[in-house]
């Protein structure tokens, strides 16, 4: 019996399908196309959301709503950025030129400890070798100038993509509804099959992750507002380079409270030795406890769902694998692979109160 490789594609059309999509993916990251899409997608689903709650509500046609949303979001946007970007900048210069100095401080006093605890001695040695600039940065306090000139230039594309992707959104959002009945016309063209193996899923992913992503964003916000209050009640210096780490970290599940408490407690180790670290330690678990306790529940339960020590691993695999894409968008592909591959059906009564959530 010959091999009809003809009727093995048509039995395993969906396996092909969905190879190629993967495919798609790992292109367009690989031309570092993919954080232009993930911004443009997080807006299109988040702006979207808006123009139809107001839409819904009030007889103005949705161009307009649209044209209105953007222009707020922009003077925001621009409002933000000239009262913090020129305060941000100093205060990034000034911790950069002070961060040996602050190293050297603890490292003095962490001698001071083995000094006075001979049992510690074992253990310091290992923090500080842990703790060191040159394991931090991978590199020598001379080359520290490098990796922060590396570290503007990776933000500045982030920015552009944050440009770009604003411009392509409103675009897209502009003529939103006849982009939607062109996508479905094409279960009458000749991608059909594509359309019906794909349509259903690829929007599930994009309800979830936009959901999840959202909700993340709100969570993040609010911990860094509460932890400007903190820093500012305990005369902990800089707030707004500590806040801006607070709220990019605070876009990584579970692991970004490990990563942004760091400086803070380092910053007050300097400033008020001991006491004060206590109490920035104290203001940081409070701070979190109020997520874990108030904001989980009510914001982001009904999308994840999942084990913080899970969540971890998802997270520290998703950055081996995929970097920092991986690690903020880990855990909410997991949820989805997790629910619409191998519970299925199992969580269509979750799925559908999702919907309702963000329906447009």
């Amino acid at each position: 019996m010959s091999f009809d490789i003809a009727q093995f594609i048509r039995t395993n059309k969906m396996i092909f399908i969905w190879v190629l999509f993967f495919a798609l993916v790992y292109v367009a990251r690989s031309y570092g196309l993919f954080g232009l899409l993930f911004i443009t997608f997080i807006l299109c689903f988040t702006f979207n959301n808006v123009i139809h709650w107001l839409c819904s509500r009030t007889r103005a046609p949705r161009v307009a709503w649209t044209i209105a949303v953007y222009l707020i979001f922009l003077a925001v946007i621009v409002t933000i950025l000239s009262f913090v970007l020129p305060k941000l900048v100093f205060e990034t210069r000034s911790f950069v030129q002070k961060l040996p100095e602050m190293m050297e401080k603890l490292s003095q006093f962490l001698d001071r400890t083995a000094v006075q605890s001979p049992d510690m001695a074992v253990p310091v040695v290992r923090i500080k070798k842990f703790l060191s600039v040159e394991n931090i940065t991978g590199t020598n306090l001379e080359g520290l100038f490098n990796v922060v000139v590396g570290w503007f230039n990776q933000v500045t594309s982030y920015v552009s993509y944050f440009l770009l992707g604003t411009l392509f959104s409103f675009l897209i959002l502009l003529d939103f509804p006849a982009l939607r009945r062109q996508t479905a016309a094409l279960r009458h063209s000749r991608l059909k099959d594509f359309y019906e193996i794909m349509a259903e899923s690829v929007a599930k992913f994009a309800l979830t992750v936009g959901t999840a992503f959202q909700a993340q964003m709100l969570i993040a916000l609010a911990n860094t507002m509460l932890t400007a209050v903190g820093l500012w009640v305990l005369g902990i210096h800089p707030i707004v380079l500590l806040c801006t780490m607070v709220f990019f970290c605070g876009l990584i599940p579970v692991l970004g409270v490990f990563i942004s408490s760091a400086p803070i407690l380092l910053v007050a180790f300097n400033s008020g030795g001991p006491m004060l670290v206590f109490w920035a330690l104290v203001m940081v678990v409070l701070v979190h406890l109020f997520e874990a306790y108030v904001l989980n529940p009510r914001i982001i339960s009904v999308v994840f769902k999942i084990s913080p020590l899970l969540i971890l691993i998802i997270v520290y695999l998703g950055h081996v694998f995929f970097g920092l894409w991986g690690m903020l968008l880990g855990v909410p592909v997991s949820v989805f692979i997790y629910r619409h591959f191998i519970v299925g059906a199992g969580a269509g009564a979750a799925d559908g109160a999702l919907e309702k959530s963000t329906e447009c």
